[in-house]
Protein backbone atom coordinates (compact mmCIF):
# COMPACT_ATOMS: atom_id res chain seq x y z
CA UNK A 1 0.00 0.00 0.00
CA UNK A 2 1.43 3.57 -1.51
CA UNK A 3 1.04 6.29 1.09
CA UNK A 4 -0.84 9.55 0.06
CA UNK A 5 2.38 11.33 -0.91
CA UNK A 6 3.69 8.86 -3.04
CA UNK A 7 3.54 10.05 -6.60
CA UNK A 8 2.61 6.76 -8.13
CA UNK A 9 -0.70 7.72 -7.02
CA UNK A 10 -1.08 10.66 -8.86
CA UNK A 11 0.86 8.85 -12.00
CA UNK A 12 -1.92 6.03 -11.64
CA UNK A 13 -4.98 8.48 -11.24
CA UNK A 14 -3.74 10.10 -14.61
CA UNK A 15 -2.83 6.70 -16.35
CA UNK A 16 -6.97 5.47 -15.68
CA UNK A 17 -7.86 9.03 -16.57
CA UNK A 18 -5.86 8.75 -20.00
CA UNK A 19 -7.22 5.27 -20.39
CA UNK A 20 -10.52 6.37 -20.52
CA UNK A 21 -10.61 8.74 -23.06
CA UNK A 22 -8.38 6.69 -25.11
CA UNK A 23 -11.28 4.08 -25.44
CA UNK A 24 -13.80 7.14 -26.01
CA UNK A 25 -10.85 7.95 -29.11
CA UNK A 26 -10.82 4.23 -30.39
CA UNK A 27 -14.88 4.07 -30.18
CA UNK A 28 -15.02 7.00 -31.74
CA UNK A 29 -12.89 5.69 -34.79
CA UNK A 30 -13.71 2.74 -35.30
CA UNK A 31 -16.72 2.40 -33.91
CA UNK A 32 -18.67 3.40 -37.01
CA UNK A 33 -16.65 0.81 -39.19
CA UNK A 34 -17.81 -1.87 -36.48
CA UNK A 35 -21.34 -1.10 -37.00
CA UNK A 36 -21.09 -1.55 -41.01
CA UNK A 37 -19.03 -5.09 -40.39
CA UNK A 38 -21.68 -6.01 -37.94
CA UNK A 39 -24.49 -5.02 -40.54
CA UNK A 40 -22.53 -6.75 -43.25
CA UNK A 41 -22.29 -9.95 -41.80
CA UNK A 42 -26.30 -10.17 -41.08
CA UNK A 43 -26.78 -9.22 -44.15
CA UNK A 44 -24.93 -12.23 -45.58
CA UNK A 45 -26.23 -14.66 -43.06
CA UNK A 46 -30.13 -13.98 -44.12
CA UNK A 47 -29.12 -13.77 -47.76
CA UNK A 48 -26.89 -16.89 -47.35
CA UNK A 49 -29.91 -19.24 -45.80
CA UNK A 50 -32.17 -17.68 -48.34
CA UNK A 51 -30.46 -18.67 -51.14
CA UNK A 52 -28.83 -22.01 -49.89
CA UNK A 53 -29.86 -22.97 -46.80
CA UNK A 54 -27.67 -24.36 -44.23
CA UNK A 55 -23.55 -22.70 -43.99
CA UNK A 56 -22.47 -25.90 -44.98
CA UNK A 57 -23.72 -26.12 -48.14
CA UNK A 58 -21.70 -25.77 -51.16
CA UNK A 59 -22.48 -23.07 -53.42
CA UNK A 60 -21.44 -22.36 -56.82
CA UNK A 61 -22.58 -20.52 -60.35
CA UNK A 62 -24.68 -16.86 -60.81
CA UNK A 63 -26.60 -17.08 -56.98
CA UNK A 64 -22.99 -17.43 -55.58
CA UNK A 65 -21.43 -14.77 -58.01
CA UNK A 66 -24.47 -12.76 -57.63
CA UNK A 67 -24.06 -12.47 -53.51
CA UNK A 68 -20.35 -11.77 -54.10
CA UNK A 69 -20.55 -9.12 -56.42
CA UNK A 70 -22.98 -7.93 -54.15
CA UNK A 71 -21.13 -8.68 -50.87
CA UNK A 72 -17.68 -6.84 -52.47
CA UNK A 73 -19.89 -3.67 -53.66
CA UNK A 74 -20.65 -2.94 -50.14
CA UNK A 75 -17.31 -4.11 -48.42
CA UNK A 76 -15.71 -0.98 -51.06
CA UNK A 77 -19.08 1.31 -50.39
CA UNK A 78 -17.88 1.25 -46.49
CA UNK A 79 -16.46 5.05 -46.03
CA UNK A 80 -13.16 5.09 -44.64
CA UNK A 81 -12.15 8.52 -43.52
CA UNK A 82 -11.04 8.65 -39.98
CA UNK A 83 -7.94 10.71 -40.69
CA UNK A 84 -10.06 13.67 -38.64
CA UNK A 85 -11.24 11.86 -36.01
CA UNK A 86 -8.02 10.72 -35.22
CA UNK A 87 -6.12 14.00 -35.60
CA UNK A 88 -8.19 15.20 -33.51
CA UNK A 89 -7.86 12.71 -30.79
CA UNK A 90 -4.15 13.18 -30.76
CA UNK A 91 -4.92 16.74 -30.14
CA UNK A 92 -6.73 16.03 -27.30
CA UNK A 93 -4.19 13.39 -26.22
CA UNK A 94 -1.04 15.92 -26.03
CA UNK A 95 -3.70 18.88 -24.21
CA UNK A 96 -4.26 15.91 -21.67
CA UNK A 97 -0.73 15.01 -21.46
CA UNK A 98 0.33 18.61 -20.83
CA UNK A 99 -2.31 19.07 -17.96
CA UNK A 100 -1.34 15.63 -16.37
CA UNK A 101 2.43 16.60 -16.61
CA UNK A 102 1.83 19.93 -15.27
CA UNK A 103 0.10 18.52 -11.78
CA UNK A 104 2.82 15.96 -11.65
CA UNK A 105 5.35 18.74 -12.19
CA UNK A 106 3.57 20.93 -9.86
CA UNK A 107 2.96 23.68 -12.08
CA UNK A 108 -0.03 26.02 -11.93
CA UNK A 109 -0.25 27.31 -15.23
CA UNK A 110 -0.74 24.56 -17.96
CA UNK A 111 2.10 24.81 -20.76
CA UNK A 112 1.48 25.03 -24.29
CA UNK A 113 1.54 21.85 -25.42
CA UNK A 114 2.02 22.53 -29.45
CA UNK A 115 0.67 21.19 -32.25
CA UNK A 116 0.20 17.02 -32.98
CA UNK A 117 3.85 15.87 -34.39
CA UNK A 118 4.88 15.21 -37.84
CA UNK A 119 5.54 11.54 -36.80
CA UNK A 120 2.01 11.01 -35.73
CA UNK A 121 0.65 12.72 -38.73
CA UNK A 122 2.72 10.12 -41.13
CA UNK A 123 1.76 7.18 -38.82
CA UNK A 124 -2.01 8.06 -38.88
CA UNK A 125 -1.73 8.27 -43.11
CA UNK A 126 -0.32 4.76 -42.90
CA UNK A 127 -2.59 3.70 -40.88
CA UNK A 128 -5.26 4.41 -42.85
CA UNK A 129 -3.71 3.74 -45.87
CA UNK A 130 -2.71 0.25 -44.65
CA UNK A 131 -6.47 0.16 -43.17
CA UNK A 132 -8.04 0.95 -46.97
CA UNK A 133 -5.26 -1.99 -48.47
CA UNK A 134 -7.17 -4.54 -46.21
CA UNK A 135 -11.16 -3.60 -47.11
CA UNK A 136 -9.57 -3.84 -50.67
CA UNK A 137 -7.45 -7.34 -50.25
CA UNK A 138 -10.99 -8.56 -49.22
CA UNK A 139 -12.82 -7.88 -51.84
CA UNK A 140 -10.47 -9.03 -54.25
CA UNK A 141 -10.22 -12.44 -52.76
CA UNK A 142 -13.90 -12.36 -52.66
CA UNK A 143 -14.08 -11.66 -56.20
CA UNK A 144 -11.83 -14.40 -56.41
CA UNK A 145 -14.08 -17.46 -55.71
CA UNK A 146 -15.91 -19.94 -57.94
CA UNK A 147 -17.38 -21.87 -55.48
CA UNK A 148 -17.58 -21.82 -51.53
CA UNK A 149 -19.45 -22.49 -48.41
CA UNK A 150 -20.60 -19.93 -46.17
CA UNK A 151 -17.51 -20.69 -43.89
CA UNK A 152 -14.73 -19.96 -46.35
CA UNK A 153 -16.87 -16.68 -47.83
CA UNK A 154 -16.80 -15.36 -44.70
CA UNK A 155 -13.09 -16.20 -43.83
CA UNK A 156 -12.37 -14.04 -47.14
CA UNK A 157 -14.44 -11.31 -46.01
CA UNK A 158 -12.70 -11.49 -42.47
CA UNK A 159 -9.77 -9.97 -44.43
CA UNK A 160 -11.27 -6.76 -44.91
CA UNK A 161 -12.46 -6.54 -41.55
CA UNK A 162 -8.96 -6.69 -40.27
CA UNK A 163 -9.58 -2.85 -40.89
CA UNK A 164 -11.00 -2.73 -37.82
CA UNK A 165 -7.79 -3.75 -35.62
CA UNK A 166 -5.23 -1.88 -37.97
CA UNK A 167 -7.46 1.93 -37.07
CA UNK A 168 -7.46 0.33 -33.53
CA UNK A 169 -3.65 0.07 -32.93
CA UNK A 170 -3.28 3.11 -34.81
CA UNK A 171 -5.26 5.02 -32.57
CA UNK A 172 -4.14 3.67 -29.45
CA UNK A 173 -0.83 4.13 -30.18
CA UNK A 174 -0.99 7.96 -31.42
CA UNK A 175 -3.35 9.13 -28.43
CA UNK A 176 -0.02 7.70 -26.04
CA UNK A 177 2.74 9.19 -28.20
CA UNK A 178 1.18 12.16 -28.18
CA UNK A 179 -0.14 12.04 -24.27
CA UNK A 180 3.58 11.70 -23.78
CA UNK A 181 4.76 14.56 -26.16
CA UNK A 182 2.94 16.73 -24.32
CA UNK A 183 4.00 15.78 -20.79
CA UNK A 184 7.16 16.17 -22.53
CA UNK A 185 5.73 19.99 -23.04
CA UNK A 186 5.42 19.61 -19.05
CA UNK A 187 8.78 18.38 -18.05
CA UNK A 188 10.57 21.36 -20.24
CA UNK A 189 8.34 24.41 -18.75
CA UNK A 190 9.55 23.04 -14.88
CA UNK A 191 13.03 22.24 -15.59
CA UNK A 192 12.47 18.48 -14.89
CA UNK A 193 13.60 15.63 -15.91
CA UNK A 194 11.75 12.66 -17.88
CA UNK A 195 11.25 8.93 -16.09
CA UNK A 196 10.26 5.94 -17.76
CA UNK A 197 6.66 4.52 -15.83
CA UNK A 198 6.00 0.89 -17.81
CA UNK A 199 2.81 -1.30 -16.75
CA UNK A 200 3.52 -4.03 -14.47
CA UNK A 201 2.62 -6.58 -17.20
CA UNK A 202 4.57 -4.77 -20.24
CA UNK A 203 6.54 -6.28 -22.33
CA UNK A 204 10.42 -7.34 -21.59
CA UNK A 205 11.55 -4.09 -23.91
CA UNK A 206 9.23 -2.01 -21.69
CA UNK A 207 9.78 -3.28 -18.32
CA UNK A 208 14.08 -2.60 -18.75
CA UNK A 209 13.03 1.13 -19.79
CA UNK A 210 11.22 1.24 -16.69
CA UNK A 211 12.91 3.76 -13.83
CA UNK A 212 15.15 5.27 -16.57
CA UNK A 213 15.36 8.94 -16.29
CA UNK A 214 16.65 11.15 -19.45
CA UNK A 215 16.63 14.97 -19.73
CA UNK A 216 13.60 16.45 -21.24
CA UNK A 217 15.13 16.28 -25.01
CA UNK A 218 17.20 13.38 -24.09
CA UNK A 219 17.19 9.68 -26.05
CA UNK A 220 16.11 6.66 -24.56
CA UNK A 221 18.36 3.68 -24.88
CA UNK A 222 16.89 1.59 -27.42
CA UNK A 223 18.88 -1.36 -27.13
CA UNK A 224 17.66 -2.01 -23.13
CA UNK A 225 15.47 -5.16 -22.81
CA UNK A 226 15.24 -8.17 -20.29
CA UNK A 227 14.81 -10.16 -23.27
CA UNK A 228 18.02 -12.02 -25.37
CA UNK A 229 17.33 -8.83 -28.06
CA UNK A 230 15.47 -5.88 -27.56
CA UNK A 231 13.20 -5.92 -30.83
CA UNK A 232 14.67 -3.23 -33.31
CA UNK A 233 13.67 0.55 -33.01
CA UNK A 234 13.53 2.64 -35.74
CA UNK A 235 14.64 6.38 -34.88
CA UNK A 236 15.16 7.78 -31.90
CA UNK A 237 13.42 6.35 -28.36
CA UNK A 238 12.30 9.96 -26.62
CA UNK A 239 9.77 8.33 -25.04
CA UNK A 240 6.96 5.91 -25.10
CA UNK A 241 5.11 4.48 -27.55
CA UNK A 242 7.78 1.17 -27.44
CA UNK A 243 5.84 -0.49 -30.08
CA UNK A 244 2.11 -0.37 -31.25
CA UNK A 245 -0.67 -0.58 -28.63
CA UNK A 246 2.35 0.22 -25.84
CA UNK A 247 0.66 1.98 -22.83
CA UNK A 248 3.80 3.19 -20.67
CA UNK A 249 4.01 6.54 -20.05
CA UNK A 250 6.86 9.29 -18.69
CA UNK A 251 6.69 11.60 -15.75
CA UNK A 252 8.31 14.79 -14.71
CA UNK A 253 10.78 13.99 -11.99
CA UNK A 254 12.91 16.61 -10.24
CA UNK A 255 15.23 13.78 -8.24
CA UNK A 256 15.41 12.40 -4.94
CA UNK A 257 16.12 15.44 -2.68
CA UNK A 258 13.34 16.20 -0.54
CA UNK A 259 14.68 19.38 1.37
CA UNK A 260 15.61 20.71 -2.02
CA UNK A 261 12.54 19.65 -3.86
CA UNK A 262 10.31 22.74 -3.18
CA UNK A 263 12.93 25.02 -4.83
CA UNK A 264 13.94 22.69 -7.89
CA UNK A 265 11.50 24.50 -10.01
CA UNK A 266 10.66 27.70 -7.96
CA UNK A 267 10.52 29.50 -4.64
CA UNK A 268 7.34 28.27 -3.72
CA UNK A 269 7.57 29.85 -0.42
CA UNK A 270 8.11 33.44 -1.41
CA UNK A 271 5.55 32.93 -4.00
CA UNK A 272 3.35 31.51 -1.10
CA UNK A 273 4.12 34.52 0.62
CA UNK A 274 3.91 37.09 -2.25
CA UNK A 275 0.27 35.78 -3.14
CA UNK A 276 -0.94 36.03 0.56
CA UNK A 277 0.45 39.67 0.43
CA UNK A 278 -1.69 40.98 -2.96
CA UNK A 279 -4.83 38.77 -0.82
CA UNK A 280 -4.35 36.62 -3.81
CA UNK A 281 -6.31 33.09 -1.97
CA UNK A 282 -6.47 31.13 -5.08
CA UNK A 283 -2.37 32.39 -6.57
CA UNK A 284 -1.47 30.90 -2.45
CA UNK A 285 -3.63 27.78 -2.81
CA UNK A 286 -2.15 27.36 -6.20
CA UNK A 287 1.57 28.06 -4.70
CA UNK A 288 0.67 25.46 -1.94
CA UNK A 289 -0.23 22.47 -4.26
CA UNK A 290 2.83 23.12 -6.60
CA UNK A 291 4.82 23.14 -3.36
CA UNK A 292 3.14 19.55 -1.77
CA UNK A 293 3.50 18.40 -5.55
CA UNK A 294 7.69 19.33 -5.36
CA UNK A 295 8.24 17.42 -1.91
CA UNK A 296 6.05 14.65 -2.79
CA UNK A 297 7.86 13.77 -6.04
CA UNK A 298 10.87 13.81 -4.34
CA UNK A 299 10.20 11.44 -1.02
CA UNK A 300 9.96 8.62 -3.27
CA UNK A 301 13.11 7.34 -5.20
CA UNK A 302 10.77 6.58 -8.13
CA UNK A 303 12.91 5.30 -10.26
CA UNK A 304 14.69 2.99 -7.85
CA UNK A 305 11.52 1.30 -7.03
CA UNK A 306 10.53 1.53 -10.55
CA UNK A 307 13.03 -0.56 -11.57
CA UNK A 308 12.60 -3.46 -8.56
CA UNK A 309 9.03 -3.35 -9.77
CA UNK A 310 9.99 -3.89 -13.11
CA UNK A 311 12.41 -6.77 -11.74
CA UNK A 312 9.72 -8.53 -9.41
CA UNK A 313 7.54 -8.76 -12.99
CA UNK A 314 9.75 -10.72 -14.69
CA UNK A 315 10.43 -12.86 -11.87
CA UNK A 316 6.90 -13.26 -11.22
CA UNK A 317 6.02 -13.54 -14.49
CA UNK A 318 3.64 -10.90 -14.61
CA UNK A 319 2.84 -10.37 -18.59
CA UNK A 320 0.10 -9.89 -21.31
CA UNK A 321 -1.39 -12.92 -23.38
CA UNK A 322 0.43 -10.81 -25.99
CA UNK A 323 3.54 -12.11 -25.22
CA UNK A 324 5.03 -15.35 -25.47
CA UNK A 325 5.66 -17.78 -22.11
CA UNK A 326 8.98 -18.73 -23.93
CA UNK A 327 9.91 -14.88 -23.83
CA UNK A 328 8.91 -14.61 -20.22
CA UNK A 329 10.96 -17.43 -18.75
CA UNK A 330 14.09 -16.69 -20.76
CA UNK A 331 13.60 -12.74 -19.36
CA UNK A 332 13.39 -14.95 -15.96
CA UNK A 333 16.57 -16.78 -15.99
CA UNK A 334 18.77 -14.23 -17.57
CA UNK A 335 17.62 -12.01 -14.95
CA UNK A 336 18.22 -14.65 -12.11
CA UNK A 337 21.61 -15.38 -13.22
CA UNK A 338 22.90 -11.93 -13.11
CA UNK A 339 20.84 -11.90 -9.37
CA UNK A 340 23.37 -15.05 -8.00
CA UNK A 341 22.57 -18.15 -5.96
CA UNK A 342 23.57 -16.02 -2.78
CA UNK A 343 21.25 -15.88 0.14
CA UNK A 344 21.15 -11.65 0.17
CA UNK A 345 22.04 -11.55 -3.99
CA UNK A 346 20.79 -8.34 -5.05
CA UNK A 347 19.26 -7.57 -8.42
CA UNK A 348 21.26 -5.33 -11.03
CA UNK A 349 19.16 -2.70 -9.83
CA UNK A 350 20.18 -2.94 -6.27
CA UNK A 351 17.35 -4.45 -4.75
CA UNK A 352 17.79 -7.41 -2.22
CA UNK A 353 15.25 -9.86 -3.83
CA UNK A 354 13.19 -11.53 -1.45
CA UNK A 355 13.69 -15.22 -1.28
CA UNK A 356 10.19 -16.26 -2.13
CA UNK A 357 10.27 -14.49 -5.33
CA UNK A 358 13.63 -16.00 -6.48
CA UNK A 359 13.05 -19.49 -5.18
CA UNK A 360 9.41 -19.34 -7.12
CA UNK A 361 10.97 -18.38 -10.34
CA UNK A 362 14.17 -20.99 -9.70
CA UNK A 363 11.46 -23.49 -9.35
CA UNK A 364 9.34 -23.01 -12.22
CA UNK A 365 12.07 -22.67 -14.38
CA UNK A 366 13.80 -25.89 -13.47
CA UNK A 367 10.75 -27.78 -13.77
CA UNK A 368 9.36 -26.02 -17.00
CA UNK A 369 6.36 -24.93 -15.44
CA UNK A 370 6.90 -21.24 -15.15
CA UNK A 371 3.82 -19.47 -16.74
CA UNK A 372 2.73 -15.84 -17.17
CA UNK A 373 -0.28 -14.69 -14.97
CA UNK A 374 -2.19 -11.45 -14.43
CA UNK A 375 -0.80 -8.63 -11.84
CA UNK A 376 -2.73 -9.08 -8.99
CA UNK A 377 -5.82 -6.64 -8.39
CA UNK A 378 -4.43 -3.51 -6.45
CA UNK A 379 -0.68 -4.01 -7.14
CA UNK A 380 -0.70 -2.66 -10.80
Amino acid sequence: MTSPQDPRDLIRQHDEEAQAVEDQAVAEVVGPLEAAFTALWRWVLRTWARLFGAPKSPAEGEPLRSLLDELVARIVGIGLDPVDALLANAQRARLLGADQGAREAGLPVLPDPGEVSDETKAAIERGVRWAQQKLETGAEELQALAEADLDEVLKRASVARQASAILTRTARTTFNAELNEGIRAAAKASGARLLWVAERDACVDCLAQSGQVIDWDGEFDPARTFGTKAHVFHGLLKGPPRHPNCRCRVTPWFGHDTEGAEGITHDWAEAIREAEERGDAVGAAAARRAAAAARASAAVDLPEVLRREAERSILNGYALPSESERVRARAANRLLSLIGDGKNSRSPSGWRVPASVKKRAERALSKGTFTTRSVPTGRK
